[in-house]
């Protein structure tokens, strides 16, 4: 009886996360604009901006250093905040997919201050792939989020 049930536990835990992963829109398809919040922020050289932008990851995400090429930290999913981001067409986004295969694919990155280290300390100030994030589409700039 016991396992009866908790078989029947397991596959309607199966089904509720197969329903929440089908819901989620990658980077592949646009779903609106990040949203602008005053927070104040303070760069690694003390330069702080007001405003910061409020952007979805649909899954953790890796954080780049400054030249893009070595990862440095991770961002967890969710709704995060980003200050600017710029565009490297010489550095292309990691390639993520969506639930039907498709691939999402982006050359702009956006600045932040990641949730931890690679090393499992506190996370570095760096780049976020464009294809990790709800909003935007492939090979587009992210709406809602200005240029660094």
């Amino acid at each position: 009886m016991k396992l009866t049930r908790l078989a029947a536990c397991g596959a309607t835990m199966l089904a509720l996360v197969a329903a929440c992963v089908g819901t989620v829109t990658p980077a592949g398809a646009t779903s609106g604009s990040c949203t602008a919040r005053y927070e104040p922020k303070t760069y690694p050289s003390g330069y702080v901006v007001d405003t910061v932008y409020y952007c979805d990851s649909w899954q953790k995400a890796p954080v780049y250093g400054r030249t893009l090429i070595t990862q440095r930290s991770w961002m967890y999913a969710g709704s995060n905040w980003y200050t600017c981001q710029r565009q490297d067409i010489g550095h292309q986004n990691p390639v993520t997919y969506n639930a039907d295969g498709s691939a999402n694919r982006n050359d702009w990155w956006l600045f932040t201050l990641a949730d931890e280290s690679v090393d499992d300390g506190p996370g570095y100030w760096g780049y976020l792939p464009a294809t990790y994030l709800v909003q935007g589409g492939n090979w587009q700039r992210v709406p809602g989020v200005p240029d660094c």
